[in-house]
């Protein structure tokens, strides 16, 4: 019988060093970029696997505290004149709180009912930001269109190597935060509520507790991943509260395997790249996100990293030759598959 592969730990760690590496093989500014973008939508991604994947509370509105948090630091930085730290201390408080609040409202719900919600108030907000004037005339700014909100930045003109860096060591920390808490007890109760919500009920588990804190740090994660892209491109726009971002973090979560954390990060990451060569209208990538997330979920339900679980086990890799235990459906249909 074979063991496990002891390089089971080595991948990530091997790719980090690559992505470490990159920058040394001279790459023009436009790749740079690329990469940059693509490691904070990885860690958006992977925030919303703790709500869709660990807890099984499938959201469509995930860039609700996205840009909430963006749009917090742009005000806090522009108009109220804060040092950036603080602003960004408060952007990711504000996010978490606004997660929380999404996930008092769908405590109650279950299943499709949790997606058509948070699809509504993804898009109320969105439309919110899009169509109304914060401040117009000479000097003002706009609230939402193409204009959005500067963010006041300490610096002129940051490196394209200095944001590389910062974004990838912005991933490693918050996908380590988000192992963490998947590993924790609470991690583990969240898992037990996403298989069987009434065992876990019948065991004296506050579920409606759970699920809103799964909201609240699934989107505080979302949150720093929104005021890092905010510094990034150096202004909120209502693009960050857009029904695109949300399928984009549902459908890069569910391709790369759901409640993994690794598996979505290392799907944005691909996508993302994929994705740049492809000169695609935004409807028709909402489009290709919702196509891409329904036969991912009808025909690789595991994901990528789920599907390899399974060809692992049938090939006696798994440690002690077992199989994983699939994490199915109770006769309600709830549950993460």
């Amino acid at each position: 019988m074979r063991n496990a592969p002891s390089s089971r730990g080595g991948w990530p760690a091997a790719g980090i060093g690559l992505l470490l590496l990159f920058p040394l093989s001279s790459p023009d500014a436009f790749f740079l970029d690329v990469f940059t973008t693509g490691f904070l939508l990885a860690a958006f991604a992977a925030s919303w696997d703790v709500v869709g994947g660990v807890s099984g509370q499938i959201t469509l509105g995930h860039a609700l505290p996205f840009g909430a948090a963006a749009y917090a630091c742009a005000l806090l930085t522009s108009f109220a004149g804060w040092p950036l730290p603080l602003a960004v201390g408060a952007a990711v408080l504000l996010a978490a709180a606004v997660g929380a609040g999404i996930g008092t409202l769908s405590a109650p719900l279950a299943g499709p009912f949790v997606a058509l919600l948070t699809l509504a108030l993804g898009e109320i907000a969105h439309e919110a930001a899009v169509g109304h004037t914060f401040f117009s005339g000479p000097g003002g700014y706009a609230w939402g269109g193409e204009g959005g909100i500067p963010v006041a930045l300490p610096w002129r003109d940051a490196s394209p190597f200095s944001s590389y860096y910062a974004a990838l060591a912005f991933l490693c920390l918050a996908s380590f935060g988000m192992l963490r808490f998947l590993r924790s007890e609470a991690g583990l109760i969240l898992r037990a509520v996403a298989g069987s919500p009434i065992t876990a009920q019948a065991s004296g588990v506050p579920i409606a507790r759970f699920k809103r804190l799964a909201f609240a740090v699934g989107s505080a994660f979302a949150g720093a991943a929104g005021a890092g892209f905010a510094l990034h491109v150096g202004r909120a726009t209502a693009t960050d509260l857009s029904l695109e971002l949300s399928f984009q973090a549902a459908t890069f979560a569910a391709v790369g395997g759901r409640g993994t954390i690794v598996g979505p990060v290392v799907a944005a990451l691909v996508l993302h790249l994929l994705f740049q060569g492809l000169s695609l209208s935004p409807s028709a990538r909402i489009l290709l996100y919702a196509v891409t997330l329904l036969l991912t979920l009808r025909f690789f339900p595991g994901g990528v990293v789920g599907t390899g679980r399974e060809l692992a086990s049938q090939r006696g890799w798994t440690e002690g030759g077992r199989s994983p235990r699939r994490r199915g459906r109770d006769r309600n249909g709830e549950g993460a598959p």
